[in-house]
């Protein structure tokens, strides 16, 4: 069976660590394309020049306009390969501009061994079925009807308009076709949620300047558990930082995002 995400990660290769991609308008927030889904596409170009299979960290810079439903170029130079990690950089241009950059590492999660310390435990939220099914985004986002998402109630009004006062948002997610979650999908998760400070007053649009997800294990099949909290409001400019726990209660990404607030009509 042939997964829509699948589809829309493929890249075709022009010639020495360049490939060409189409930008697919499924996974748009209105016109534009989700931050989370060009990540995972410029790691599909990455994982194709480096030795290593995993991703291990990620930072993407977000340095123009992306269109969505036109063909886009993505660039990857290999900075370094060693025994255990490569490092690697990808443009993705568009109309003969560079619109996002990314700077990764790549690696082997399943030779990785050593010291371990986890104090952290999931988020106690509801079950997904007791969890609010965030109908209107689904109904109106390209993007939103590719998920089964659930947002744990305490922090649910926000996406319906009735912000709690707390910048916090997070529930269950998982893709509505079935396909399992796997490493290049928890950089579109991450990027999938309501944002936080929907739960603070009705803001306009608010586009991600910086992304950053580190890849901490594989994800099992089934949901992901995901919860994202602000703490800084400053001039305009939010940080937001997410974890991503499998169905086995295995942290497998954190990330931080720092973005910016805009009224409503400048989108």
């Amino acid at each position: 069976m042939t997964f829509e995400f699948d589809e829309d990660m493929a890249v075709t290769p022009l010639g020495d660590h360049v490939w060409a991609a189409e930008i697919s308008p499924g996974w748009n927030i209105g016109t534009i394309p989700n931050g989370g889904y060009l990540m995972a596409l410029a790691l599909s170009a990455v994982e194709s020049a480096v030795a290593h299979p995993d991703p291990l960290t990620a930072t993407t810079h977000f340095l123009g306009r992306v269109s969505s439903g036109e063909p886009a170029t993505l660039e990857v130079e290999v900075l370094r390969e060693g025994r255990t990690l490569s490092t690697a950089c990808a443009r993705l241009t568009q109309g003969g501009r560079e619109r996002l950059r990314m700077l990764a590492t790549y690696g082997d999660l399943e030779a990785s061994e050593g010291p371990t310390l986890i104090t952290a435990e999931p988020p106690s939220i509801s079950p997904p079925e007791e969890c609010i099914r965030n109908d209107v985004a689904q109904a109106t986002m390209e993007i939103q009807k590719r998920f089964d998402l659930r947002l744990e109630p305490s922090v649910a009004g926000g996406a319906a308009g009735q912000p709690i006062g707390r910048p916090e948002m997070g529930g269950w997610i998982r893709f509505l076709d079935g396909r399992d979650p796997d490493l290049k999908s928890l950089a579109l998760f991450a990027d999938a949620f309501p944002p936080t400070v929907l739960n603070l007053e009705r803001f306009g649009w608010v586009p991600t300047i910086e992304l950053t997800i580190h890849f901490r294990a594989k994800p099992t099949p089934g949901w992901l558990l995901a919860w994202f909290a602000s703490r800084f409001l400053i001039e305009s400019h939010i940080e937001e930082d997410g974890e991503i726990w499998d169905s086995e209660g295995n942290l497998v990404a954190l990330s931080r995002q720092l973005s910016r607030i805009l009224p409503p009509s400048s989108h």
